[in-house]
Order: structure tokens, then sequence, then C-alpha cells
């Protein structure tokens, strides 16, 4: 049997030939080649999401030590971000980015290998578009948690992410019945009808959409911090570059619609920048997800870029912004105890800290120490330790 026939009927030429004798390609079709073009994307776009995901790990354990959830979110991300990228290789390999014509030519299995790739890279693709979101969606609810209406928001999106993705996953595997004809016969249409247009540009738009959800519920926060401008629009430009998803995610679509419907569309070869595009849209929204937590290291390397920290030495403060007013409170598990004015108790013991009393220098609303990367947290505790270890001595001696 010939592997995709319904495609190879569209390279074929218009002259009469024999049954089962394939025709062969126009010589000029054998020069060319989008191959490069595909690695050299995909490459680019792996190994920057991979270097933003390297120093985010790196800063959580070994400069912070404060591995979270998100993080492990994160992680697994990256893992299926790496694993959709070693489906586009393996699809090169096998004949993309050359003419149908020319790799039915050279080696028929090789359309058949490289439709496998191309089946596995739609099942990696639902996954590695939602981690990054669900790590996003689970650091803003710990950071921005205080706001009941916050909690509920973020997490009403993260079901709308959860649920679809598992819809459209099982959809993607049973496409087609059976199952092989999907590499085999390339992807006949009346075997193949449980997705089709409809489904790509409603599992295409949810994508979109969360990206705009997920910025409009936290750039307001971003936006009231009493910080220095410098590291205000800097957190607002994390923040911001879910909009690069979001223009990764409309130029995918875009180009894949008008990819579908040329006449003679030529599946290995029209279909390149699509691979680029798709893996554009999975690395966006892994650099926007790892970037918040890659201060620590930015600050070791380049310690004037952004500014001093921002918990231990920023008042963030509603009211006039100046301290003078209620100092914003943190959610129960991200609050700091810190000591107040110079008059301390005699009978001082390890809670020394939340008996302290006077004006608190606390970490603002929304602004999450170990998440931005303020390497001066554990100075600031040690510091903090040894004065309260001080002040006991101190009071034993009375």
């Amino acid at each position: 049997m010939t592997p995709h026939p319904l495609l190879y009927i569209r390279q074929s030429f218009s002259l009469p030939h024999a049954p089962g004798i394939q025709p062969l390609p126009s010589p000029h079709l054998f020069d060319e080649s989008r191959a490069p073009d595909i690695v050299a994307g995909n490459v680019l776009l792996q190994l920057v999401g991979t270097l933003f995901f390297i120093l985010r790990t790196f800063s959580r354990l070994l400069l912070t030590k404060s591995w979270k959830p998100e993080d492990s979110l994160l992680t697994i991300a990256w893992v299926f971000a790496t694993a959709f990228s070693t489906c586009q290789y393996g699809q090169v390999a096998h004949g993309a980015g050359h003419h149908l014509s020319v790799v039915l030519h050279n080696n028929p299995n090789d359309a058949v290998e490289s439709q496998k790739w191309a089946y596995v890279a739609n099942l990696i693709l639902l996954p590695a578009l939602a981690f990054p979101k669900l790590s996003i969606c689970d650091a803003y609810s710990r950071i921005f948690g205080e706001s009941l209406m916050d909690r509920r928001m973020i997490h009403a999106l993260i079901v709308l992410i959860v649920v679809p993705n598992i819809t459209f996953f099982f959809l993607t595997i049973f496409q087609c019945k059976p199952i092989h004809v999907y590499w085999t016969e390339g992807r006949p249409l009346e075997k193949c009808n449980l997705t089709g247009p409809k489904t790509f540009y409603i599992y295409g738009g949810l994508n979109i959409f969360f990206d705009v959800a997920l910025m409009i519920i936290v750039m307001p926060h971003v936006l009231e911090l009493h910080v220095s401008q410098r590291q205000k629009w800097a957190l607002a430009g994390i923040v911001g570059l879910g909009s690069l998803a979001v223009v990764a995610g409309i130029l995918r679509m875009t180009r894949l619609s008008l990819t579908l419907s040329k006449p003679n569309f030529d599946a290995s070869w029209d279909a390149y920048d699509v691979s680029i595009w798709t893996s554009t849209e999975i690395y966006v929204s892994l650099v926007c997800a790892a970037a918040p937590g890659i201060k620590p290291v930015v600050s070791l390397v380049l310690p004037k870029l952004l500014g001093t920290s921002l918990g231990s030495r920023t008042r963030t403060t509603t009211g006039d912004g100046h301290g003078g007013d209620a100092p914003i409170k943190l959610h129960s598990n991200m609050r700091r105890a810190t000591i107040g004015s110079a008059r301390t108790r005699q009978n001082m013991h390890e809670s020394i800290f939340d008996e302290a009393d006077g004006p608190y220098a606390e970490v603002g609303r929304g602004v999450d120490t170990e998440s931005l990367g303020s390497k001066d947290v554990s100075h600031t505790r040690r510091h903090m330790n040894k004065l309260s270890r001080i002040l006991i001595r101190q009071s034993n001696v009375r």
C-alpha cells in the first residue's frame, strides 16, 4: 500500500502515467529545502526557553532554597516543551521541510514515520501549553491570594485550563478510526473526523483567552504596588510577556489556517513555519512562567539592574505611599515577622518577632520576596536571629 495516497495525488503531475507508478518529481524540487529553517527556529526557541528554566531552577534550589509547587509545574512544562522540540527534529529527519513528492520518491516510509512524530507532537502540544499557565496560576494564587475574588477568579481559570485540555487530549488520541490511519493513510477525512477546523479554532482561542485573562487579573495589582518605578515597570514587563504568547497564538492559528486552505497543499513543505510558530507559543509561555523567579541570578550578576531588594529595603504601603498609613497585609502564609521599635519586653522568648511593636516595614501585598528573588531575605533573617539572641542574653543578665 502506498503511504499517504491522498496527499500523494496532490503532488502528482497532470501528465498521465501508468497506474501504480509514481511520477518523477521536477528536478528543482530536489534542491529546495526548508529543513534548516525549521531546525534553526526550534533550536533558538528551545535554547532561550531552557536558559530561563535553568536560571529559575538555579535560583530556587541554590539561591533562595524555596522550591514551590509552581516550580514543579514549570519543570513538567519544560519536559513537555523539550519533547515537542524533539518531535520537530524527528519530523525533519524524515522529510519535513522537503516537498512531499520528493520524500515519497526517496523513501516512502519516511512519510509514515514523519506522521508518527506529528501525531505524538499533537498530543504533547496540549500539556506543553497548559502547564506553564498552571504554574503561573499557582504562583498568582499564592502571591495575590488575600483577595477572595482574586482567588476565585484564578481557581476558575485553573478549571477552565484543565478541563478543556483533558477533553482535547482524548479527542486528539482518538481522532482517527482506527488510530493508525493517521500515519499509514495520511489522516484521511473520512476516517479522521473527530477533530477539524472548528476544534482547532476553539482550542487556539481558549489559549489566547487564558493568556489575556492572566494579564487582566494580575496587572492591576502590579501597578498598585508602592515600589520604585524601575521595579514596578520590570514586574509589569514580566506580566506583559504574556502578550507575546497571545501574538504567537494568533499567528500560529492564522498561518495554519492559510496553509491548510491552499489548493495544492504540500504537507511537508508548506507547514514549516507552523512548526516554528507553535514552538514560539510554547516557549514564550515557558519564559513567562519562569521569568519572575530568575531575579536572584540577575541581581547576582547585575545588582544595579533591578534595584535593591523588594522585601528588605522597600517599605510598601497603601494610603499616602510614605509608610504613614495602614501597611498592606500579606496572605497568612506569606507574612514575615519583623522587629519594630527599640523597646522590647524583659520576658523574651522565641516569639520575639511576633511580640515586637512599632512601625513595621513589611513586604507589600502581592510582593513575594522569594518569588521575585530577593537575595537579601536570608541575610536579613540571619541578622534578626542574631539580634534576638543578643536581646535574650541581655534580658537574662537583668
